[in-house]
């Protein structure tokens, strides 16, 4: 490991709610500190310290010393500096390239996830809630239990597909394990694989309209129906892009005080005021979180106790307890109260023009997708650019002389004038009518367009581009939509797309082929 200090990547920076998601899950947090004392092994304060280490990360870096903290043998031997960004990248990899095969939603189906990989499902109430096997030739079965609750049986399926990232997961029987069931630092695989299927049920560009909007009860449980996931990992994906000025948390009942404290707090990207509620904050006695008694009763207030800067209305919903527990916890949204909405900044501006002329005074990329195989731009908006300026061309052949460097993935950008670069993303695998699928590779578009955001911020630079990966790569534009936002417009980068023409794409939904009998049609 690298003694020197290593700036967070990009999916590090945003994995403030997924670490979370082990502590949050309906049976991982114990419900009292006897608890904590009567399983000695698990290292929860460790788990807590090391999500608290990344948490303050995302706002600076991190160092070695708390990279080094992880200790499982799995997590050991990836002999990744960063397990939480390579568990990010495989599941969003997965995902990506099972879209390409057609793979869609919402709601996103992970047992057709698992057959296209060629994962046996194996239905039995032998196990708890599922387990992965491998044989010897490591072909892996997924056995799961048909009669826990939907929504439950989705995670679990999605929880043993991040098992099935791992490169060790044919050595031994991998399963959903229970706080009970847990050992030493089996917390830190859990907490990974846990992170992966919150990638997969909930993908990149999740929530694309949602993301300028005023989070809701009424939003989380319409998102919690339409992707068929609990409310808490809705919030955690809607709070780390929403622009809208925001927090949510989960509150619990003291038993012994009778007082509800903060489990924790997710706050939104567009959040700007720091709160001094965090892990801990007792709520005030007269705090409606008291009157939630029931899972799915809805309480609302004008809070005065969140910030001393005014008063902010607080939407509460009864959810799940935790094990042992009586009470049902309390999720809660929480935003300043205001005569008239703030102003935010929408997404990303769609305009009628041509990207060959982009507008604005500020710095500007302008992207374009390319090919991994040719190294002169014969179509559609490249050969358009290469028209334009020859000198962009020449220097992209002379970079991409032999192939060496188109990878797919890769960028290359060349300055055309003070106030406007070129930028080429090699995200197109290989050129001509496709016989199967689109040519374009959602995955190496993801990891280009991280590396066009970490560009523009260097450069404080906005981004243009056309409908890039539309043409004769043959993508699905509300999928990449959802890639550009999520690499860019979360990150605070600036996007204008240009189009001569009006374009209405809707994804097609997910079938229900692969969902055992009986459970397509079920209302949660």
């Amino acid at each position: 490991m690298k003694k020197s200090i290593k700036k967070l990547s990009l999916s590090t920076r945003t994995i403030e709610g997924d670490l979370r998601t082990f502590f949050e899950s309906e049976d991982s947090l114990p419900s009292d500190a006897s608890e904590v004392d009567a399983q000695p092994a698990i290292n929860l304060e460790g788990a807590l310290k090391l999500f608290d280490d990344l948490r303050e990360g995302r706002r600076g870096i991190l160092e070695p010393a708390r990279e080094s903290r992880w200790t499982h043998p799995s997590v050991v031997g990836l002999r990744e500096a960063d397990p939480v960004s390579w568990v990010i990248s495989r599941a969003r990899q997965l995902v990506l390239k099972s879209i390409e095969r057609g793979w869609l939603g919402p709601p996103y189906n992970p047992f057709a996830l698992a057959e296209m990989e060629g994962i046996k499902l194996l239905p039995t109430e032998e196990v708890l809630d599922a387990e992965t096997r491998s044989d010897s030739a490591e072909h892996f079965t997924i056995r799961f239990n048909p009669q826990r609750p939907v929504a439950r049986m989705r995670y679990s399926i999605a929880h043993e597909l991040g098992h099935y990232l791992f490169p060790d997961c044919a050595a031994a029987t991998r399963s959903r394990a229970t706080h009970t069931q847990m050992k030493a630092d089996d917390w830190q695989l859990e907490s990974l694989c846990n992170m992966a299927a919150a990638e997969i049920l909930m993908p990149s560009g999740a929530f694309r309209e949602e993301l300028s909007i005023k989070p809701t009860i009424k939003l989380v449980l319409e998102l919690r129906r339409k992707y068929l996931v609990s409310c808490e990992a809705v919030v955690n994906r809607l709070m780390r892009l929403s622009a809208y000025p925001c927090v949510g948390f989960i509150a619990r009942l003291n038993a012994a005080t009778s007082r509800y404290f903060v489990e924790y707090r997710i706050p939104s990207v567009g959040l700007k005021e720091k709160l001094s509620i965090g892990r801990g904050h007792v709520l005030p006695r007269s705090s409606r979180a008291s009157k939630c008694l029931a899972i799915g009763a809805e309480q609302c207030e004008e809070a005065r106790w969140i910030s001393s800067g005014g008063p902010w209305i607080v939407e509460y919903l009864g959810i799940s307890p935790n094990p042992s527990e009586t009470f049902p916890r309390v999720l809660a949204l929480a935003s300043p109260y205001a005569d008239t909405p703030p102003h935010v900044d929408e997404p990303l501006m769609l305009v009628k023009g041509n990207a060959l002329e982009p507008t604005g005074a500020e710095a500007k990329l302008l992207l374009q997708v390319v090919n991994d195989q040719a190294q002169i731009w014969g179509g559609g908006f490249a050969k358009q650019v290469r028209a334009r300026w020859p000198r962009a061309q020449a220097e992209f052949r002379q970079w991409a002389y032999g192939r060496r460097n188109l990878k797919l993935g890769n960028i290359h950008w060349v300055d055309l004038r003070e106030d406007l670069t070129l930028v080429s993303l090699v995200a197109q695998h290989g050129f001509g009518k496709p016989t199967s699928g689109p040519r374009l590779r959602y995955g190496a578009l993801f990891s280009a367009l991280e590396k066009v955001s970490q560009l523009a911020r260097e450069r404080d630079a906005a981004v243009h581009m056309p409908h890039i990966g539309t043409g004769e790569a043959g993508g699905n534009w509300e999928i990449i939509r959802g890639i550009i936002e999520e690499t860019l417009v979360s990150q605070g980068v600036k996007v204008t797309i240009y189009d001569l023409t009006d374009r209405t794409a809707d994804a097609p939904r997910q079938p229900s082929i692969g969902f055992p009998k009986g459970l397509a049609d079920e209302v949660m």
